[in-house]
């Protein structure tokens, strides 16, 4: 036994669930009006039968057309052709009643113009033409413009409340309208926010992909991204660059003498003392272990070892407590120089020469080295 399966109709357009509330309720007033006009002045019976058809089952049949056609925007805009074609029917079978005539054909051409603009001005036009020529062949030319009041009564009430019922859907549409572009304008600046905060986050990840996690200063990996920038602008510029390589004296002993505590505070007590000597545009790393690395954009050799100096003599100077207990420690440090474009490690090379060479003197001093001649001065 086989089953049949029956594909669901897609949803029709709003317009045409619009469109039947709208026709529904205006056909009727119109019906009112021109079967008021049929008993007043008189007319066939046989025109109530045909009234109803068009007025009150057409409606429900333009739905249905509408709602199981594949295209069922298309569909409707069909069905308000033939709603001309009916209305062109009836105003040349009445004999043009003016207040008929008028409350037919502006009630179709409106209905048409907001869906279409002027083309749609032409269909309808074009659509009551269609009817007034075929009613006209049919039941022959006849001009019976006047209405009795109260057909005319009906008339005017009926335009006023198909006037006021198009009113009432635009303002519900634009409500629609208004409530949809607040929500994406709202959702827009949800998506902007979030926009930013990743780009924050990115920001921070950054930050922290290039920073130290102990002392917070830069780590080498940013070193090795910004030396090379900070070369090639002070060559640009005319500029020299030195750098100033540091290591701690005895840090081993530190640590097995107080524990890595303590280390940890030492290193913490450099990165501040290196932090507080320097400008804003050089550039405060730890290199690796208990070494830094500072980069002093635009400064020459003598004002290199100089800051160097101040390094050495602020940090012999700074004690660090560890508890009740108070002790101190010093570095040595290499300075290196450049005039002229130089390979980055080469000049870190020298000035790790330059740090052996404190080393080998005994600590606790300065020794700088300069790129192009090889040889060592001892401050």
């Amino acid at each position: 036994m086989s089953v049949t399966r029956h594909t669901p109709s897609p949803q029709p357009h709003w317009v045409v669930n619009m469109n039947r509330r709208n026709r529904s309720v205006s056909f009727v007033a119109a019906f009112l009006t021109l079967a008021s006009h049929v008993w007043l002045q008189q007319l066939s019976p046989w025109l109530y039968p045909t009234l109803a058809v068009s007025f009150l089952v057409w409606p429900q049949l333009a739905y249905l057309r509408a709602r199981q056609s594949a295209d069922s925007m298309h569909s409707e805009f069909n069905n308000l052709v033939i709603d001309a074609v009916i209305f062109g029917l009836w105003i040349a079978g009445l004999g043009f009643p003016v207040w008929i005539t008028f409350i037919l054909g502006i009630s179709i051409t409106m209905n048409l113009m907001v869906f279409r603009g002027l083309p749609g001005t032409f269909q309808a036009l074009t659509g009551l033409a269609g009817g007034v020529v075929a009613g006209g062949l049919f039941a022959g030319f006849w001009f019976q413009p006047a209405t009795h009041w109260i057909t005319t009564v009906l008339a005017i009430s009926s335009i006023s409340m198909y006037l006021l019922l198009v009113g009432h859907v635009s303002f519900s549409r634009n409500l629609i309208l208004h409530d949809a572009r607040e929500r994406q304008r709202l959702t827009e600046q949800e998506l902007k926010r979030q926009i930013e905060e990743n780009r924050l986050l990115q920001e921070q990840l950054q930050e922290q992909a290039n920073r130290d996690p102990l002392t917070g200063l830069y780590n080498r990996r940013y070193l090795e991204d910004s030396l090379h920038r900070e070369m090639t602008r002070c060559l640009r510029q005319g500029d020299p660059l030195s750098l100033v390589l540091i290591d701690l004296d005895h840090f081993k002993g530190v640590n097995d003498l107080h524990g890595h505590s303590a280390g940890d505070l030492v290193i913490n007590q450099l990165a501040s003392v290196l932090t507080a000597l320097s400008r804003g545009s050089d550039i405060v790393c730890r290199f690796g272990g208990e070494e830094f690395l500072v980069v002093l954009p635009g400064t020459g050799l003598e004002a290199a070892e100089a800051r160097a100096e101040d390094y050495r003599r602020m940090f012999e100077k700074t004690p660090v407590a560890m508890g009740e207990n108070l002790f101190s420690v010093t570095l040595s440090a290499g300075v290196a120089c450049s005039y002229r474009e130089v390979p980055p490690d080469e000049l870190i090379r020298q000035a790790d020469l330059a740090l052996y060479e404190a080393k080998e003197a005994g600590r606790n001093r300065v020794v700088c080295r300069a790129p192009w001649t090889g040889e060592a001065q001892r401050a």
